[in-house]
């Protein structure tokens, strides 16, 4: 054996420990070990092309060990099944080259695109020798940052030939990208980027931003754009996204990896950005969207992931949620610890092929496999003569593209010209187009049109009255260029059709409409109308529009006049930080914080002491006089703006609205909010200030901090306000406490009455006890309350699905401050565990200062009585179950760099786990939030904190 091959043979390590190999959840589906270690070791992107020869690219480069014996560069392996046995039996070099080589994709042409870190190439075999004689660079990424997988990578291709690729957040560090034709775009610290070019590198523009890594993409049947994007450290989960031109999905690195600076959005959360599609497994790092005929129906028009982390390659169902999408991981093959699939690519018969990093290392170990996924009895369907109706998309595409070009070229033989024989062509699809196959077929004859230049008239036939809606918007953004004269803008029509029609209006006088859909609450459309403005207005115009009397006109000029570097752009902001629309003002914020405008520092912090603020305002003021004031973090830490907080409360002169505020902001904790500190809070002379500085100690567990609580709930003569908030804190844990619970409980005032009713739940009673309770009957309105303590049957409920007769059981209005005492009280329905509201609660569940109010009251009410309806991405539920046996349920809420997981369990605790210790992890379609949250509660209860929610500010 040649002594290079030996030394890296010895170098390779054996096989995985014996582990079970991955399995399909599908009856009808099998995955089958196709190639494995010394043939294939640490794999990362993979191919197929037309003649089903498997391409993978080996990486050699990535965290290569000192004493690595492997080849000096990486390779991409040709894979061919020569016997049809099911696996590899010859394996070939077809390239040889290129460092941290992370992805690769067959063109339509039979090329190889290939990104490394660093670059974005084109391989060609012109003899079809199965090795690429030709490398073309396509464009080139010029920086400092050089971690192995956080640079380029790809690919997607639509049918009109442009290709797609991305570029990770490259840790912040400055960069230039330049095209095969010198374009060169610039950046840094703006998170990552999804690019487009044509197939020869020219025409290099950036497409979208705000990722952290968008490791993979994927065009669907009807060339809408899907990543998917790993996750900062502290923002899970990782995203499935629908991507749109001009997109901002909210990720800034400069504002600190982990991605919770108050600046940073990972699901639409800030103005300007959008939400995600659905939550992911740990690590996607492949996305296919399914349109073949070999596995079952269910897998067609879905999107395909492959999670590393999660070792599971999951199914997305796209289901319309206005002018995009939602959608569940729903697993379809999982794996043990040493299944980690990255990429995942589509096969001439319609099965699949992944490839296997193997190990959870990231240096190279040596191992690998490539697994193919098929249906169970191996057949395929019979394929159509005419492949331009065929239910394998990569045939009809290949067939249509054949007869457009066949009927341009000259041909001495034929007795037509190129034109009438292209006439011939754009009339069979135009027939496709209008016909009755399937929507995804037709529309690939629509895309064809488009590349023979023939797609006007027939797309303005689709986009008008079509029965598909998928049809009608890739019609709209394919071939309308009147939009304005469609009914695709009329506001009955399919949120996705409208979108497109407004991404493509340019007529001047369709102005006011583009100007009213700034304001749609679907922020598909929002973007939509903002790119519309940016492409027919000036700098002129948009300082005109920061005037205008609607708020989110005037917050569109904003997030347009911020993209520019130029003065002039700047002069409305004194004006628009003073804006009475608290969203105008972020956004403000926002833009002086991010340029580092210092000359309006004294406005911020004015605006600060003001106290006319949100919460998530409130945080912009501080991480904006942070970044003004030049204070500095290590990279993987956060902005907390403490400092800021401590000196607004310990500052006589703060205003008490802010103080109170700033109380709220501060965890309870807090070294220096001191238990003497608090109490004399507690005793200051604005009521704002002393409520908060009670709830800070009704938080704490100190003997001292309880004993001031019982205090003032005691105290006759404090405000009721005050009282009602202490008793919130007493637990009836000693005869003492109860003692008093019981006699609060006897008092005249019913908000002291009701909560300690309410603190009393859980207790254990003596007989003395609940005679003193039965005898208060008479005097308290609310019997259910002291029922509920007897242990007697609450009365009847409507079912949970019957909206209408709940909201008949609390028609009466209820109280919002008792809501609040409510939400908070840990004997309650302790909503405050998983939520925060303005500042003050946990963080595993949606954040509720703005949403409630947004919702209508039936929304509102259903979002408690049936939870699990509709469950944001990054919300997703996750059962846990370890090696031991042992399982959880819980919403992940952070990754650590040593493997390890943190998840929030529904009551409000958090649970880490190594990834070592756990067996598998399954998606839920169930919310943590309990089913029977408003069961619990009496109807006054629940009247009164649906009162709370719904003022929520």
């Amino acid at each position: 054996m040649h002594s290079a091959l030996f030394l890296f043979m010895s170098f390779i390590g054996a096989a995985p420990a014996a582990e079970a190999p991955p399995r399909s959840l599908d009856p009808r589906v099998v995955i089958e070990e196709f190639a494995a270690q010394p043939d294939i070791v640490t794999p990362t992107g993979l191919a197929v092309d037309e003649q089903g020869r498997v391409l993978v690219a080996e990486c050699h480069t990535h965290f290569r060990p000192p004493d690595y014996a492997g080849p000096p560069a990486d390779r991409i392996r040709m894979l061919v099944d020569t016997d049809n046995d099911g696996r590899a039996d010859r394996v070939t070099n077809f390239y040889e080259g290129g460092t941290a080589t992370m992805n690769l994709a067959v063109y339509e042409d039979g090329s190889v695109f290939v990104a490394t870190r660093m670059d974005i190439h084109r391989l060609s075999d012109r003899d079809s020798d199965g090795v690429s004689d030709d490398r073309k660079l396509i464009a080139r990424l010029e920086t400092a940052g050089n971690y192995p997988h956080n640079g380029l990578s790809g690919f997607a291709f639509d049918g009109l030939g442009n290709v797609y690729f991305g570029l990770g957040e490259n840790l912040g560090a400055d960069y230039r990208l330049i095209g095969a034709d010198g374009t060169t775009l610039s950046g840094g610290g703006e998170g990552g980027s999804i690019y487009r070019c044509r197939p020869d590198g020219s025409q290099l523009v950036r497409l979208a931003t705000g990722f952290w890594n968008p490791f993979h993409l994927c065009c669907d049947a009807f060339d809408r754009l899907f990543a998917v994007d790993n996750d900062p450290d502290s923002r899970p989960p990782c995203r499935l996204l629908h991507v749109v031109p001009g997109g901002d999905y909210g990720y800034r690195f400069r504002n600190g990896r982990k991605g919770v600076h108050p600046f940073t959005a990972w699901n639409g959360e800030l103005p300007g950005t959008l939400p995600m599609t659905a939550g992911t497994g740990e690590a996607p790092s492949g996305v296919l969207a399914y349109d073949s005929d070999m596995l079952p129906e269910e897998f067609r028009g879905t999107l395909l992931v492959t999670s590393w982390g999660d070792h599971r390659i999951e199914r997305f169902r796209l289901v319309p949620h206005g002018a995009s999408f939602r959608a569940t991981a729903e697993p379809v093959i999982t794996g043990g610890e040493n299944f980690r699939p990255v990429g995942i690519a589509l096969a001439p018969d319609g099965s699949l092929f992944v490839s296997d990093w193997v190990d959870k290392s990231y240096e190279l170990h040596g191992q690998g496999r490539v697994w193919h996924i098929r249906n169970r009895d191996g057949e395929t369907l019979p394929r159509l003569r005419d492949a331009r109706h065929s239910r394998h998309r990569p045939d009809r595409q290949a067939a249509i593209r054949r007869s457009i070009d066949n009927a341009k070229k000259q041909n001495a033989r034929s007795g037509a010209s190129p034109e009438q024989r292209l006439a011939v062509q754009v009339s069979q699809l135009t027939d496709i187009v209008l016909g009755k196959d399937s929507p995804a077929v037709r529309a690939d004859a629509l895309i064809g049109l488009a590349r023979a230049d023939h797609i006007a008239k027939v797309a303005k036939k689709i986009a008008e009255r079509d029965a598909s809606p998928d049809l009608r918007a890739l019609a709209t953004r394919l071939g309308v260029d009147d939009v304005a004269t469609l009914g695709t803008l009329e506001s009955d029509k399919e949120a996705e059709v409208r979108a497109e029609a407004l991404r493509r209006l340019v007529d001047p006088h369709a102005r006011p409409l583009l100007l009213k859909e700034l304001a749609d609450q679907d922020p598909f459309i929002a973007q939509a109308a903002r790119s519309a403005l940016a492409r027919s207005t000036n700098l002129e115009e948009r300082l005109q529009l920061t005037a205008a009397e609607s708020a989110p006109i005037r917050l569109a000029a904003i997030l347009l006049l911020r993209e520019s570097s130029a003065s002039p752009a700047r002069a409305p902001l004194a004006k628009l930080l003073a804006d009475p629309d608290a969203t105008v003002r972020f956004a403000a914020v926002q833009w002086v914080a991010e340029a580092g405008l210092s000359e309006y520092r004294e406005q911020i912090a004015n605006g600060l002491a003001s106290g006319a603020t949100t919460r998530s305002l409130f945080e912009a003021y501080l991480a904006a006089l942070e970044r003004l004031d030049g204070r500095e973090r290590k990279v993987k830490d956060e902005w907390s703006g403490e400092q800021y907080v401590l000196s607004l409360i310990e500052n006589p002169d703060t205003a008490p609205a802010v103080r109170a505020r700033a109380l709220r902001t501060l965890r309870a904790d807090h070294p220096a909010l001191t238990i003497d500190l608090l109490t004399k809070l507690a005793a200051a002379p604005d009521l704002p200030t002393r409520v908060e500085a009670i709830r800070s100690l009704r938080e704490r567990q100190e003997p001292e901090a309880r004993d001031e609580i019982e205090r003032l709930a005691a105290d006759g003569q404090a405000p009721v306000e005050l009282r009602a908030e202490a008793i919130v804190g007493i637990t009836a844990d000693t005869e003492k406490r109860r003692e008093l619970l019981l006699a609060l409980a006897d008092t005249d005032d019913s908000h002291l009455r009701r909560e300690a009713l309410r603190s009393l739940r859980g207790a254990v009673l003596s007989a003395s006890d609940r005679a003193r309770l039965a005898a208060l009957r008479p005097k308290e309105a609310d019997h259910e309350m002291i029922g509920r303590l007897l242990g007697e049957a609450a009365q009847s409920r409507p079912p949970r699905t019957d909206g209408p007769g709940w909201a008949a059981l609390i028609s009466a209005d209820g109280d919002p401050a008792s809501g609040e005492r409510i939400f908070f009280h840990p004997r309650g329905p302790a909503c405050y565990r998983c939520h925060q509201m303005d500042g003050r609660g946990g963080s595993i569940g949606p954040e509720l200062s703005v949403t409630p109010r947004a919702l209508s009251p039936a929304r509102l009410l259903e979002s408690l009585l049936v939870p699990s309806k509709e469950i944001a991405p990054q919300f997703t539920s996750w059962t846990v179950i370890r090696h031991d046996g042992t399982t959880f349920s819980g919403i992940m809420l952070s990754e650590g760099p040593d493997g390890t997981r943190q998840y929030g369990t529904p009551d409000g605790q958090t649970i880490t786990v190594r990834d070592a210790d756990v067996a598998e992890v399954r998606t839920q379609p169930k919310s943590i939030m309990p089913d029977d949250l408003c069961v619990q509660m009496t109807p006054a209860e629940l009247a009164d904190l649906v009162a709370f929610l719904r003022g929520a500010k």
